[in-house]
């Protein structure tokens, strides 16, 4: 599957340089190695590079001078650095100089096998987004739907193939999970996208107002009505409404919902005109409205009409291999907003996200984000800084409390035994959610003898 990818490793120490080209050949990657770091820049500049991995501190040129080079070379190049466990600062002005990431030395083949296959999905995102872009006509919030995932890359295949029709769309999904970004997505990508999105959240509306809000009413249709208004469907005319929320609309507006979808005409509340508007539809519930159905709340004949395209999407916890990069992606955005220059997430930070329950989705991660950078004071965000969500008894079923104290085989030993947890004894699963193979958890485990019933 890697054999297509292309990696520069410059390290002056021999030794050092064979095991990496070892660990990463036995992975299927193509690797080219040089002891000297110019030969390494040269083949940089030849082309056809993806990732480039450096020691920062070498007799003949340093690190730091080699991430300049490849960055200049190929202003998308990922170069991840490798140093001494005492110089973390160095490598932190690596990063600060482009550098994706870095690895202490001594490091373990798998770690160094995790951070490369990281940044191979960074990589991905990143060719993605510019595709997603050209794509569009203009720059919306598909690109706000980060996912390598499997579930993530049906969604936006199938987002591709409604955004060209005009049909009716209900999408349907948890709270949570971005329903309103698709709906922007599926009308920015469209015919209509140079026209207006006009969101409306019907569980927020009373009867009345919502009635008025939609289909707008003239002078004296009620008390205060002192002018014509026009409804949010007609300032929508030749472009998109999103209605959220749909389990919440009562009986009667269900009806002039439904007289409005048949042949999109209606009257304005006082009025006596019959209004045409060419108007695509896009709802959205976190429902499911065949229970709403049987339970006698919601119209049949109003759910066919809405649920002419069905877009589910995916719940966080069914695209786990999406969930550090939407993290990073909230790093750059709350950096952007609060100045700060916050580099990422350390290792151990990592794997309390990934451990973690997230019931409110992208919108709960978002949170968890923003709040990190606001509070944080290092240079990446730390287990520290997000302590909360590992010490949430209704994300992991925690064997202990994580302590600043500990040390780094009782932190080992803590997230090990948490994940494990969180899987209810699935080894399996959690070898998955920690990116390691199933007989390095078992290794790992024994080691630390972990104990299933902490």
């Amino acid at each position: 599957m890697n054999n297509k990818t292309n990696i520069v490793v410059i390290d002056d120490e021999e030794t050092m340089l064979r095991v990496i080209e070892r660990t990463l050949r036995s992975d299927g990657f193509t690797v080219h190695t040089f002891s000297d770091p110019r030969a390494g820049i040269e083949r940089i500049r030849s082309g056809g590079i993806d990732l480039v991995i450096t020691d920062l501190m070498m007799d003949s040129m340093n690190g730091f001078a080699v991430v300049n080079e490849a960055m200049t070379i190929k202003k998308d190049v990922m170069v991840i650095v490798i140093t001494a466990f005492s110089s973390v600062e160095s490598a932190v002005k690596a990063m600060k100089l482009g550098a994706y990431d870095f690895i202490p030395k001594p490091f373990d083949p798998e770690h160094l096998l995790l951070v490369v296959r990281r940044g191979l999905d960074s990589i991905k995102l990143r060719q993605e987004n510019i595709v997603l872009k050209k794509e569009l006509k203009k720059n919306d919030p598909f690109q706000a739907l980060t996912g390598i995932s499997r579930p993530m890359q049906d969604l936006k295949k199938l987002i591709n193939k409604v955004r060209s029709t005009d049909g009716t769309v209900l999408i349907t999904g948890e709270s949570g999970v971005g329903k309103e970004l698709v709906a922007r997505a599926i009308h920015f990508g469209s015919d209509r996208g140079d026209k207006r999105f006009i969101p409306i959240n019907c569980g927020a509306l009373p009867d009345e107002l919502l009635e008025s809000e939609l289909f707008g009413y003239e002078k004296g249709a009620f008390s205060g009505a002192v002018g014509n208004k026009k409804g949010l469907l007609e300032l929508a005319d030749r472009g998109t409404v999103f209605l959220d929320e749909m389990e919440s609309i009562s009986p009667m507006m269900q009806v002039k919902l439904l007289r409005f979808l048949q042949d999109r005409s209606f009257i304005r509340l006082g009025g006596g005109q019959v209004i045409t508007v060419d108007v695509r539809v896009i709802s959205a519930t976190n429902e499911d409205l065949t229970e709403c159905i049987k339970a006698g709340r919601f119209r049949k004949d109003l759910f066919y009409r809405l649920n002419v395209i069905p877009v589910r999407v995916p719940s966080l916890a069914e695209r786990n291999d999406d969930i550090l990069l939407l993290a990073r992606s909230f790093i750059e955005k709350y950096n952007r907003k609060t100045g700060k220059k916050i580099c990422g997430l350390t290792s151990e930070a990592e794997k309390i996200l990934l451990a973690s329950r997230w019931e409110g989705n992208v919108r709960e991660l978002e949170n968890c984000m923003e709040r990190a950078v606001t509070l944080g004071e290092n240079e990446m965000i730390t287990a520290g800084d997000i302590a909360d969500k590992s010490d949430d008894p209704d994300n992991i079923d925690g064997c202990g409390s994580y302590s600043e104290d500990m040390s780094m085989a009782e932190l080992e030993q803590w997230h090990l035994d948490n994940v494990v947890a969180a899987c209810d004894g699935n080894k399996s699963q959690a070898a998955k959610i920690l990116k390691i193979d199933y007989t390095t958890l078992l290794r790992k485990l024994k080691k630390h003898e972990f104990i299933t019933e902490c």
